[in-house]
């Protein structure tokens, strides 16, 4: 009986070593893109809304941001319109957004961009501190624009608070170093 019950081991075993079979797979490429699209109402404009894990690292540099996570020529080969002679896709975040024209064989022709309660550049700080002790930044905003994928104007409107009193001032940060960083 022992040896019978051994044997049948031994059968079942190799019958269900027998009966497993290998399946290969194909590679498969997942990706996790930090944005949506969706395409305007007028079908030239596509308007991408970064997800919110992402807003402080698009707000902080969106053009570096767009660079990094956005392949403009993956779109327009999607789109496959041929007649388009510019692409205008709008950045949208909780924070503000990127405007970006990019011509028809991708490449970024100009851009505007502007976004609320940002973090201040180091340099910045320091320029509001010494020059406005004892206030309080209340709120600020950034407006950039440029042609390519360089800045040509920066500005930030900050609003400051002391006691009763506000004040809104404006920092270009080109100037800093100058005279005349700072203007009221």
């Amino acid at each position: 009986m022992k040896t019978l019950i051994v044997f049948l081991f031994i059968v079942c075993g190799i019958a269900t070593g027998q009966a497993q079979k290998v399946t290969q797979l194909k590679e498969t490429k997942v990706e996790y893109a930090p944005y949506n699209i969706t395409p305007g109402s007028d079908l030239d404009t596509y308007k991408v809304a970064i997800n919110e894990n992402y807003t402080a690292q698009f707000s902080a540099n969106a053009l570096e941001f767009v660079k990094e996570n956005f392949n403009i020529n993956d779109l327009i080969k999607s789109i496959n319109v041929p007649a388009y002679d510019s692409y205008l896709i709008s950045f949208r975040s909780s924070k503000g957004f990127l405007d970006v024209a990019y011509n028809k064989d991708g490449e970024m022709k100009n851009s505007n961009q502007m976004f609320k309660d940002v973090v201040l550049p180091l340099a910045i700080r320091r320029e509001v501190y010494t020059n406005y002790k004892g206030w309080t930044m209340v709120k600020n905003k950034y407006v950039a624009s440029g042609n390519s994928d360089k800045l040509d104007r920066e500005i930030y409107r900050i609003n400051l608070k002391k006691d009763n009193k506000r004040q809104n001032i404006k920092i270009i940060p080109s100037r800093i170093g100058s005279d005349r960083v700072v203007s009221n």
